[in-house]
């Protein structure tokens, strides 16, 4: 090999090995660190206190409110508009159908609860003779887990098909006995409002160990933002839903009740008065 051709091959040489020195290194595929588990939630309950196939009958009970809300929800679309007549002026036509279907589906609305995984419904079913659909509940926790998983209430749910026909809570001289009022206890007397049905459904939406809303407020925030808010206005008059909602309302009405953010603040939820309610007739 010639002089010439020793020194080209040397310059092709150390092009080729400088090259191989710059080019980037192929690096090793790091494993990334696997994610920690999940916290898991406390129990509260001995073992064989919660019945082994609840959370698999929560769901199927779940899929089956949701199915009966969209049923709801096709129902109230394919209603004819009502019409306004008589003094006062009533709703006709429609009218009643529209009060039956709206109470449909606030009863079968899940997102009435912090998590919106409880529903009314949801522990009072038609099959079930509206009280709670669950058989491995009724034979072993008997009260019914609410929207925190374990929460649950101190007594069974109750069949309410019987609420909107008793009276206001009262002592029955005849009988020597009390009589009236909503609730196992009666402690939906209906003394404020003269109709213990009206009192009794303010209570489950913000029980602690129900569908546990921390504030009354939560129930209007989440009619404001339902797909049947037009139904509703409808019913009740358009407006009937204006109330101006701090920022952190959502935030608020997902934490359930009882939390200790709150303190012992019942009313979180600092909204403004409609000014239909605040200017008196």
């Amino acid at each position: 090999m010639n002089r010439r051709r020793l020194i080209a091959f040397l310059r092709t040489f150390a092009i080729v090995v400088l090259a191989l020195m710059v080019v980037p290194q192929a690096v090793p595929a790091q494993r990334a660190a696997p994610s920690p588990p999940p916290p898991t939630p406390y129990n509260p309950y001995p073992p064989g206190i919660l019945p082994a196939d609840l959370q698999s009958e929560l769901d199927r009970v779940s899929r089956e409110v949701n199915l009966l809300f969209q049923q709801a929800l096709a129902e109230s679309r394919a209603l004819p508009p009502p019409f306004l007549t008589g003094q006062p002026p009533t709703l006709q036509g429609s009218g009643v159908q529209m009060v039956q279907t709206l109470g449909k589906l606030m009863n079968y609305d899940m997102n009435m609860s912090p998590f919106k995984n409880v529903a009314c419904a949801s522990c009072h079913m038609p099959y079930a003779g509206f009280s709670g659909p669950i058989p491995s509940v009724n034979l072993t926790m008997i009260a019914y887990p609410g929207s925190f998983r374990f929460r649950a209430n101190k007594r069974t749910a109750q069949r309410y098909t019987y609420s909107p026909w008793y009276p206001v809570f009262q002592f029955n001289a005849t009988q020597q006995l009390f009589f009236g009022g909503n609730f196992w206890d009666s402690r939906a007397t209906g003394y404020l409002l003269q109709n213990p049905d009206a009192e009794q459904a303010q209570h489950p939406p913000v029980d602690t160990g129900e569908m546990g809303l921390p504030d009354t407020a939560c129930i209007a925030f989440r009619l404001s933002q339902a797909v049947y808010r037009p139904l509703f206005e409808q019913v009740w008059g358009m407006g009937s839903l204006d109330i101006k909602f701090p920022p952190d309302t959502e935030k608020i009405c997902a934490t359930p009740g009882g939390a200790a953010v709150f303190g012992t603040d019942t009313t979180p939820v600092k909204h403004s008065t409609p000014s239909w309610r605040a200017t008196p007739r």
